[in-house]
C-alpha cells in the first residue's frame, strides 16, 4: 500500500526523517507568521524578500560561499531597506518600495546565474526547493532560527498585536513602535529564508499567506486563528512530503 512504503522508508532513511522534521517546522513558522502578515497588509513583502533571497543565493553559488548565509543577508537586508524607505516616507504607497526591492534583486539574481558558468543544481533547489536534499546542518540552522522567532513572537505577542490593530494608540502608550517594526521585518525575513530550502524561493509566498488566509475563514478570533492557520501549515507540510516522496514530484510544489 502506498501508505506503507511511505512510513516504511521514514522509519528507515534518515534523509526522509530530516525532510518531515523540516517540513513540519517551515509549515509552523509560515503559517505563523503569515497571520502577522495579513493583519499588517504586509503580504507582497513576503513575494519581494523571497526574491531578494534568491538573488542572495545565487551570489553564494557564485562566489562560493554557503548559500544560507548569503540569503540571509540578502533576505534581511531587503526587509530593513524596505521599511527603511516606507518610514521616511519616500514613496507614497508602500507596496511601491516592494516593487523597487523586487525588480532590482531579481535583475541581480539574473546576472549572477549568468555569471556562473557551469549548471549548479543548487540554484534549482534554491528556486523550487528540495526539502529531500535537507543536511543534517541545514536541519540545526532551521531549528535554531525556528526557536528565535517562536520565542521573538510569544514573549511580544501582546506588543505586536497592539501595534498591528492600533499603531497610533501603541506609540502613544510608549511602546517603540519603530523597533518593534524592523523587527516584524526581520522575522519575515528569518521565515522566508528558512523555508527556501524546503519549498523554493517562488512558491514561499504561497506557503506563507495561504494557511493563514484560510484560517481566517474560519474564525474571526485571533488566538484561534494562529492556531488553525498553524496546524493548516504542518499539515500541508505533511501531506505535500508524502506526496513528494511517494509521487516522484518536487517537494516546493506538493507542500504548498
Amino acid at each position: 500500500m502506498i501508505y506503507q512504503n511511505f512510513f516504511e522508508a521514514l522509519m528507515e532513511f534518515a534523509f526522509l526523517q530530516r525532510a518531515l522534521i523540516t517540513s513540519i517546522l517551515v509549515g509552523v513558522i509560515c503559517g505563523l507568521v503569515g497571520v502577522y502578515i495579513i493583519l499588517r497588509q504586509l503580504v507582497f513583502m513576503g513575494a519581494g524578500i523571497a526574491h531578494a533571497s534568491f538573488a542572495g543565493g545565487a551570489l553564494g553559488i557564485l562566489i562560493g560561499v554557503n548559500p544560507f548565509l548569503t540569503i540571509f543577508m540578502f533576505g534581511t537586508g531587503s526587509a530593513l531597506t524596505i521599511g527603511f524607505i516606507n518610514e521616511k516616507g519616500y514613496v507614497e504607497d508602500n507596496n511601491v518600495a516592494v516593487g523597487i526591492i523586487f525588480s532590482f534583486t531579481m535583475a541581480l539574481a539574473v546576472l549572477f546565474i549568468s555569471l556562473i558558468q557551469t549548471y549548479n543544481a543548487g540554484v534549482n533547489a534554491i528556486l523550487f526547493g528540495n526539502v529531500l536534499v535537507v543536511t543534517t546542518e541545514d536541519l540545526v540552522l532551521l531549528i535554531l532560527f525556528s526557536i528565535f522567532i517562536l520565542g521573538i513572537i510569544y514573549f511580544m505577542k501582546k506588543e505586536l498585536f497592539f501595534m498591528t490593530f492600533d499603531e497610533e494608540m501603541a506609540s502613544a502608550t510608549g511602546l517603540p513602535i519603530r523597533f518593534l517594526s524592523y523587527l516584524f521585518l526581520i522575522l519575515i525575513s528569518l521565515a522566508i529564508v528558512v523555508s527556501l530550502k524546503a519549498i523554493g524561493a517562488i512558491l514561499v509566498f504561497a506557503m506563507i499567506v495561504t494557511p493563514a488566509a484560510a484560517a481566517y475563514q474560519w474564525s474571526y478570533k485571533i488566538n484561534r486563528i494562529i492556531l488553525l492557520s498553524i496546524l493548516f501549515g504542518a499539515f500541508s507540510s505533511f501531506l505535500g512530503l508524502f506526496f513528494s516522496y511517494e509521487l516522484d514530484l518536487p517537494s516546493g510544489a506538493t507542500i504548498t
